[in-house]
């Protein structure tokens, strides 16, 4: 009864209701409860439970709020339970019997016998060796998963405050050119301009209609996305903070962020220590081609009746199979392993090579465009005087500042893509990049 006491019993666990699992907390409160935490590599931030919020403390709320998250930590336990279950010991076998004699004169015979299986307590060690790795191999994955889907939301983050910024210059520009096609008919009922520049005009003000349109649709979609990596229902808005300022790429090192991504890469140290545990999987096949035996002791009495106790071991004679199908299995297996680490690290190198170019290349891009745009806002300014005593038509005024908008349009574009570079960048180096 103690025996049976002892073991485990069955509890069902049934899912939840469909509505109740899919719901998704306020985002007030995730922002509370995410204060108290810390990601990985993220910097530890105070987070205001109303906001307005940054990507940072947006990346620490999707952290702990993400559903797909939450499901996979519990892996980790999943993992925890292998390294006990690695680790316990093998239990003992049993052996009862009993024989009735059909003649009379004799007495019941009975055997007992205990065995105990020797390989599994020689293998203890390996296997527990085994697990351990496999569950730092869990966690560091888990991380990793952590990783991206903070800088997923940092990047939905920058991706939302530059399309709204795109969003209000391209309204202003829409606004701009209803204005010179409103003039241009003006213009030409007066004989003053040509239909031709109508057709024109109209032309360019359905091009900004449809612009405004387009980065509409692009902002909608990427709330929707946000709002779906941070764990809320899509009609919650979040309340966003300013934009993020953006860095000097000209400083940075690749030398220097290929060696940082080396040492903190989660997804690199998940498969080291993946890699450890097939080390220790190529050991254990190795070990398991040996003749570990089986030990029985036994104790029994015949019909005459005589007592009899003895002990016998038992094993797998290694003749032909010698467990070369596994070790050849855990040997390629560790192959396979060693050629994916390599390659893992040489697409780290070339990803930080080519983000960092491209930062910097993008960063030459937005001086050369401000530039054009501080030039144009300069002679902007005396055309304005100049259309107000007369001397220059509205429509070459608004023309110019038709311009001047979409050079703004589009030299925010490319602050976005820097933006959206350096939350990239990030992620291949495991870490900010500036901090």
């Amino acid at each position: 009864m103690m025996l049976v006491g002892a073991c485990a019993s069955y509890r069902s666990q049934p899912l939840a209701d469909e509505s109740g699992a899919t719901a998704a907390a306020d985002a007030a409160t995730l922002a509370q409860v995410a204060a108290t935490i810390r990601v990985p590599r993220l910097a530890p931030l105070p987070i205001p439970p109303h906001g307005p919020w940054n990507d940072l403390q947006l990346a620490d709320i999707a952290v702990l709020a993400n559903p797909d998250l939450q499901a996979l930590r519990l892996q980790d336990k999943v993992a925890q339970a292998q390294v006990f279950a690695a680790g316990l010991l093998p239990d003992p076998q049993i052996g009862l019997g009993s024989d009735r004699p059909d003649g009379g004169g004799l007495v019941s015979a009975f055997g007992v016998n205990a065995g105990l299986d020797v390989a599994a307590l020689l293998m203890r060690e390996n296997r527990v060796q085994a697990a351990r790795a496999n569950a730092e191999q869990v966690h560091a994955a888990i991380a990793w998963q952590e990783w991206l889907v903070a800088n997923q939301v940092r990047l939905l983050v920058r991706r939302c405050q530059y399309l709204r910024q795109q969003q209000a210059l391209a309204a202003a520009a829409a606004e701009s050119a209803d204005t010179l096609v409103a003039l241009t008919e003006r213009a030409v009922a007066a004989h003053n301009a040509r239909t031709d520049d109508l057709a024109l005009r109209r032309a360019a003000a359905l091009d900004a209609h449809s612009r405004v349109s387009a980065l509409t649709r692009d902002l909608q979609a990427a709330r929707m996305q946000l709002n779906q990596s941070v764990g809320v229902v899509p009609d919650v808005k979040l309340p966003l903070a300013t934009l993020a300022s953006l860095h000097d790429p000209s400083t940075l090192d690749v030398a220097e962020l290929e060696g940082r991504a080396l040492n903190r890469r989660w997804d690199l140290s998940a498969l080291r220590a993946g890699y450890v545990a097939q080390e220790s999987a190529v050991r254990g096949a190795i070990l398991a081609q040996y003749p570990f035996p089986v030990l029985t002791v036994s104790r029994a009495r015949d019909t005459t009746p005589v007592y009899t106790k003895g002990a016998s071991l038992s094993f797998t004679l290694p003749l032909w199979n010698r467990n070369r199908g596994n070790i050849a299995i855990a040997t390629a297996t560790r192959e396979q392993l060693h050629a994916e680490f390599s390659a893992r690290v040489f697409d780290t190198r070339a990803a930080i090579a080519a983000q960092v170019a491209a930062l910097q290349q993008l960063a030459v891009q937005r001086q050369t465009l401000d530039a054009e745009i501080e030039k144009l806002a300069v002679e902007i300014a005396p055309l304005e005087r100049a259309a107000s005593r007369g001397d220059v038509s509205v429509v070459t005024l608004e023309s110019m500042r038709s311009t001047l908008v979409d050079k703004r349009i589009a030299a925010s574009a490319l602050a976005q893509a820097q933006s959206e570079g350096e939350v990239a960048l990030s992620i291949e180096t495991g870490g900010l990049a500036w901090h």
